[in-house]
């Protein structure tokens, strides 16, 4: 099962590569600056000074060197993965393996207007893209019995259960900019069968 440190290597491995794919056009306008320096150094040797010969020299090999290190980059990409196969392989796996947090729900509602809610807002993602959570505003019942308002987004699940709650997973660490420790992974709000709610899709 990998671990938090490998997700997020494998993703920077990912993302080195496809900055190194941008890199090819410069890599191809430097050669090509090169062999312009490198035949102009030959057609016109006689007829420049030294200096003007050391000068043209230094441009071809700063050129030349140029193209090397650029390759060299090119050449250690790791083209093997794209992001569809990390997700797959290894952001999956890991937010699968993780132990859910749980709280009480003391009550909640649906959002409808996101603009005039003060909470504080917390997204979720679902390994699942297909679905669709709804903003909730949930009062939160901690552990020291104190309440708190959030607004997040969930799924809900009806359950025979008494009482509502809520659970979702965390991240320890930023792995990007979509995955990071300051949202929610596979989020459900747990409400009892007799509860009745709005039907996201309508």
């Amino acid at each position: 099962m990998p671990n938090i440190d490998k997700v997020i290597e494998v993703f920077e491995g990912i993302q080195q590569a496809y900055n190194t794919l941008i890199t090819i056009p410069a890599v191809l306008l430097w050669i090509v600056i090169g062999i312009y320096s490198l035949v102009d150094i030959l057609k016109n040797k006689k007829t420049f000074s030294f200096i003007g010969f050391i000068g043209r020299g230094t441009f071809f090999f700063v050129s030349l060197s140029i193209v090397f290190f650029l390759c060299i980059n090119i050449m250690k990409a790791d083209f093997s993965l794209n992001e569809k196969q990390w997700k797959d392989n290894y952001l999956d796996p890991y937010i699968n393996s993780l132990s859910e947090n749980k709280v009480d729900v003391k009550d909640f509602s649906q959002i409808l207007e996101m603009n005039s809610n003060e909470n504080k807002k917390i997204k979720s993602i679902y390994l699942n893209d297909k679905v669709k959570p709804i903003w909730m505003e949930l009062n939160l019942i901690d552990k020291n019995n104190s309440s708190k308002k959030i607004s997040v987004q969930t799924i809900i699940r009806k359950e025979p259960i008494e009482n509502p709650y809520l659970t979702y997973k965390l991240i320890n660490k930023n792995i990007s900019d979509k995955y990071r420790k300051d949202i929610f992974y596979e989020t459900i709000l747990h409400i009892p069968e007799e509860y009745k709610v709005l039907d996201p899709s309508n």
